[in-house]
């Protein structure tokens, strides 16, 4: 066992959202781990792990993820086999988003590949890991913590932090946010969506189309959108479209946009929007 104090069951929000399972730990290292822990045991899908604390949390790359005690939402959900698609990772960032709006009124963004962000900074994140036989979708959202006190919040250092907190005061108990949140992204994927109304659904937030980028699989380019299997849709400099597959995506500042060789081609590039 992965937690440093027992956790408890709530029947109560397992029947509210209907799922087999809400696990809630005071302090955890990994809601990630223990779901994987889960989903090997058998437990069923739908399955959800709450952590009050996260002591040993990660992002994307292993990055570390700030998750203070009851200042924001950390948990992870066990999937099944039928829910893998590449555009899963798009599909629990959607259902987040979506549902904060309806709780907070906060607008919230997406940039690809798996950030939350409102007006600009970065309010939590979507970390989907699987192995043989489970398939975890971990969530972090940062609800009561400002910037200030957790400048490294999601171990991305170029974005700064921000909570929901800071943009509204429609704020719900943690344990409401995380049994909506796994509610929502059970229905959309049982909805079996389709392929375009997911790139839709993911093109109305998306904050990166039209900018000007720089990936590290790739390079530069113009954020293009994403493609049916949810890959980064990047315009080089020649007009050609790659796919970026992975890694992590920046938007270039105004300042760095002189030091590129080419100012007409992205002048070009953002007027064909």
């Amino acid at each position: 066992m992965n937690a440093i104090y027992p956790y408890s069951l709530d029947p109560v929000r397992e029947r509210e959202y209907g799922l087999p399972r809400f696990e809630v730990w005071e302090s955890i290292k990994s809601t990630n781990d223990r779901a994987r822990e889960l989903a090997v045991e058998g437990a069923p899908r739908g399955s959800l792990v709450l952590g009050w604390e996260q002591t040993e949390g990660r992002g994307r790359h292993g990055n570390l993820w700030f998750s203070a005690a009851g200042e924001g939402v950390w948990m992870s959900l066990v999937l099944g086999a039928n829910d893998v698609t590449t555009q899963l990772p798009l599909l629990v960032g959607i259902s987040c988003a979506e549902v904060v709006e309806e709780l907070t009124g906060v607008i919230v963004s997406i940039k690809w590949p798996n950030d939350l962000i409102i007006k600009g900074r970065k309010v939590g994140g979507v970390l989907v890991e699987m192995g043989d036989g489970w398939v975890v979708a971990g969530i972090g959202i940062n609800v009561s913590r400002t910037p200030s006190e957790s400048p490294q919040a999601f171990g991305d250092r170029a974005l700064a932090a921000t909570s929901i907190a800071e943009h509204s005061d429609r704020i719900s108990e943690i344990p409401g946010f995380a049994g909506r949140f796994a509610q929502r992204i059970l229905e959309r994927l049982d909805a079996r969506e389709s392929i375009d109304r997911v790139v839709d659904s993911f093109s109305a937030r998306d904050t990166l189309r039209g900018l000007l980028v720089h990936t590290d699989e790739i390079g530069t380019g113009i954020a293009r959108g994403i493609d049916e299997c949810g890959m980064l849709l990047l315009e080089l400099e020649d007009g050609s479209i790659v796919r970026v597959r992975s890694g992590s995506v920046r938007a270039i500042t105004p300042s760095e946009e002189g030091e590129q060789p080419c100012n007409w081609w992205l002048m070009w590039g953002i007027l064909k929007l």
